[in-house]
C-alpha cells in the first residue's frame, strides 16, 4: 500500500510539472515579441543582439543589451511570477537596439515591478523543435525558441548586371533560376516586373 501511494505520489508530480523541465533545462532565445497585436523582432545591428532567457526554480535572467534578473516565485506547469527585476544600467549602442530594449523590459517585463503573474506554454512545432510562449497580464506574448533564428554563412550566387549604366537594354547573367525579377529607378519607381 505504502509502495502504490509513493506512486500515485510520483505520477502526479510529473504531471502537474510536466512543462516544467523542459523550461528550466533550456536556454531561450527570444524571436519575437507580439505588443498591442504588433510583431517585434530583436534588432539585427552592431549591437550582435541575442536575447536570451534562462529559467529555474528561484530566479529568472535574461539579456538584451544590459541584463536583468529577479526571482520567481508560485512556478507551476502553466504560470510563473517574477519579483523584484532588476535591469542593469548597461547601455545599447544603436538606438534600434535601444528602443527594442524599452519594449522588452518597459512594455513586456514591467507588470514584474508589481509581482505580476506570467503565463507560458511550451509548444513543439516546425520552425524551431520548441518555442516557449510567455504572456503578461496585457496579453502581450514574447516568443522564444530553444534555437537561434539567424545563420552564421549563406550561399551567394553569382550575378552579373550589365552595362552600366544602362540606357536602353540591361543584361543579367547568372546560373540561378529567377524566379520573379523586380527591376526599380534610382528613384524607386518599379520600371519592370516579370
Amino acid at each position: 500500500m505504502k509502495n502504490c501511494i509513493y506512486l500515485v505520489i510520483m505520477t502526479l508530480s510529473s504531471f502537474c510539472l510536466a512543462q516544467t523541465p523542459e523550461m528550466l533545462d533550456t536556454t531561450w532565445y527570444l524571436h519575437k515579441l507580439l505588443i498591442d497585436e504588433v510583431d517585434n523582432t530583436p534588432p539585427t545591428n552592431s549591437d550582435n543582439i541575442s536575447v536570451t532567457a534562462d529559467f529555474n526554480f528561484n530566479d529568472f535572467e535574461t539579456v538584451v543589451c544590459a541584463g536583468a534578473t529577479g526571482s520567481l516565485s508560485d512556478f507551476s506547469d502553466t504560470n510563473f511570477t517574477i519579483n523584484d527585476l532588476f535591469i542593469s544600467t548597461i547601455d545599447c549602442i544603436n538606438p534600434e537596439s535601444s528602443s527594442f530594449e524599452s519594449q522588452y523590459y518597459g512594455t513586456f517585463y514591467l507588470a514584474a515591478f508589481n509581482d505580476k503573474q506570467f503565463d507560458y506554454e511550451i509548444v513543439n512545432g516546425t520552425v524551431s523543435p520548441r518555442t516557449l510562449i510567455i504572456t503578461n497580464e496585457n496579453g502581450d506574448k514574447a516568443f522564444y525558441g530553444n534555437t537561434i533564428l539567424d545563420i552564421n554563412s549563406f550561399e551567394l550566387s553569382e550575378v552579373s548586371l550589365y552595362p552600366n549604366p544602362v540606357k536602353n537594354e540591361l543584361y543579367l547573367k547568372t546560373t540561378t533560376i529567377i524566379e520573379r525579377l523586380e527591376i526599380y529607378s534610382i528613384t524607386g519607381q518599379l520600371v519592370k516586373q516579370q
